[in-house]
């Protein structure tokens, strides 16, 4: 039985993560800030460079999903640093921690995000071997990834998996937007017309799994469903699944600004993006439409 190590595992990804890799016979020790009783979740404390290197006996491979929640919070100053900091050193003492000990690895597996390719309007379908953006959200990606493709170092076979929002019929993303629409507002933000690049939550899993099991799997993976959508075609479609009337509102970006700061450009810019990596590898998207997608989490099942 393969021992995963997962790090970020209680947050929302990771908990369904955490979920499938037990169901498929997996054995899966967390790392976590916050002390438990339970035997395999081990401490770890970026801020004061400690890890319990009990987490790491056994183990074959390491999923890493740390970092705050971008959507959480005005993008002040401070919230910027917090957002930095919590992905950025934490794969830099996991890697300087494995190094330091010597601990033999067969992958290392690190979330990011499509974020990378910066907020910005462009006609090009951005793939893989694009540059990053230059914005905050681009730079994080950039700075993140650059730490984690140091286990390469190491001879550690590393995969970078860049996704877009990701799609749950509880919590995250998908309930949010969804709230005002059941009330009967469909919300604009800017025009309407940026692109949303979404993902279904079993889709994703499904790549991480591959990405233990395909040791062609290398390098960074963009995991957004194929078919590209802006975020007024979104939310119509969640109101045309819910069955609800509603009344669109605009919010110009100039508001958003005042309420989200620097977040407003990722709110109201988006970009296209190409799987072909990843279809090219043999992986078939189970939710491949909004139809399908969003029929699956907002229609409940007899």
């Amino acid at each position: 039985m393969l021992k995963i190590l997962l790090v970020g595992g209680t947050g929302l990804i990771g908990a369904f993560l955490k979920n499938k890799l037990t169901e498929l016979g997996y054995s899966v020790p967390i790392l976590s800030r916050r002390k438990s009783d339970d035997s395999q979740t081990f401490l770890w404390n970026n801020n004061q460079d400690y890890i319990d290197l009990n987490a790491f006996k056994g183990v074959s491979g390491i999923i890493n999903l740390t970092g705050a929640n971008i959507a959480e919070g005005r993008w002040t100053r401070k919230r910027k640093e917090i957002l930095y900091n919590s992905r950025i050193l934490s794969t830099r003492l996991l890697f300087e921690t494995i190094k330091k000990n010597k601990i033999a690895l067969d992958f290392f597996i690190n979330s990011s995000a499509i974020g990378y390719y910066g907020a910005k309007k462009s006609a090009k379908i951005f793939n893989e071997n694009d540059v990053s953006g230059t914005d905050f959200l681009a730079k994080l990606c950039l700075d993140w990834e650059k730490e984690a493709l140091r286990f390469n170092e190491l001879n550690i076979r590393t995969i970078i998996i860049r996704t877009g929002i990701v799609l749950t019929k509880h919590d995250g993303a998908l309930e949010k937007i969804k709230l005002p629409i059941k009330f009967g507002i469909l919300p604009i933000f800017g025009n309407g017309k940026q692109l949303f690049s979404w993902i279904h939550i079993d889709d994703l899993i499904a790549i991480f799994i591959n990405s233990i099991t395909n040791k062609s799997y290398i390098g960074p993976y963009n995991a957004v469903a194929p078919i590209n959508n802006t975020y007024l075609e979104f939310n119509t479609k969640i109101a045309e699944v819910l069955q609800k009337k509603v009344i669109p509102i605009k919010t110009p970006t100039f508001i958003l600004r005042l309420v989200f700061g620097e977040f407003a450009e990722t709110l109201t810019r988006g970009n296209q993006i190409a799987v072909e990596k990843l279809t090219n590898e043999g992986f078939n998207f189970k939710f491949k439409d909004l139809d399908s997608a969003l029929s699956n989490l907002l229609i409940k099942k007899d």
